[in-house]
């Protein structure tokens, strides 16, 4: 059971609260070496990442902010979007996660999906091992931003990771809920299943 202790700390982190130092690249080789080992039926890898660090942060929070402009009627923008394209560029990294889908293959797009969040969540472990921090959200997904991107018009935006190092004072534990009330043994044919844990 101690060999869980590590992961069971994993926490996100906002954007607000990462600063640098983001992965060096030995570090995302290795990262990436981990998301290899996501369940993938068919072997698809349906999946693309777009590492964007650097001055290129401030180049994709001015396209963010331009796509929120043309979003509005008025074209005014708001405080509110102002200030989460600030925090983009003030964000050391972002690991942007796209679908590479295979529609023409026997494995349903519902699995390689899945498979893409999964890869995703590898990557989150991942940051947390290795001591970052991660914020997976998915605003990003609009299609005025593809193109920007460089994804084709199918592609769909799996999750825009923010990366860095969490802020020392932020570091602390979660309280979690019990997994009890989620976990039931199997009765057998239409039978009710029944809490597996003893609260």
């Amino acid at each position: 059971m101690e060999s869980l202790a590590p992961l069971l700390s994993r926490r996100s982190y906002c954007r607000k609260k990462l600063i640098h130092p983001a992965p060096d690249d030995q570090e995302l080789q290795r990262l990436f070496e981990l998301v290899m080992t996501t369940p993938d039926h068919g072997n698809l890898k349906p999946w693309r990442f777009l590492i964007v660090k650097g001055d290129k942060m401030q180049v994709l929070a001015d396209a963010t902010l331009e796509m929120y402009r043309r979003q509005l009627p008025n074209g005014e923008l708001t405080e509110k979007a102002r200030r989460s394209c600030q925090e983009i560029a003030n964000t050391p990294m972002m690991i942007i996660a796209v679908t590479d889908l295979k529609p023409e293959h026997h494995v349903s797009l519902w699995d390689q999906w899945l498979c893409g969040g999964a890869a995703v969540q590898n990557i989150m472990t991942g940051l947390h091992l290795m001591g970052y921090g991660g914020f997976w959200y998915t605003f990003l997904a609009g299609d005025e931003l593809k193109p920007v991107l460089g994804m084709q018009p199918e592609d769909q935006v799996l999750g825009a990771i923010s990366v860095g190092t969490p802020k020392e004072r932020f570091v602390r534990p979660v309280e979690r809920q019990s997994p009890n009330q989620y976990c039931f043994e199997w009765q057998g044919l239409a039978e009710q299943p029944t809490p597996y844990f003893e609260d």
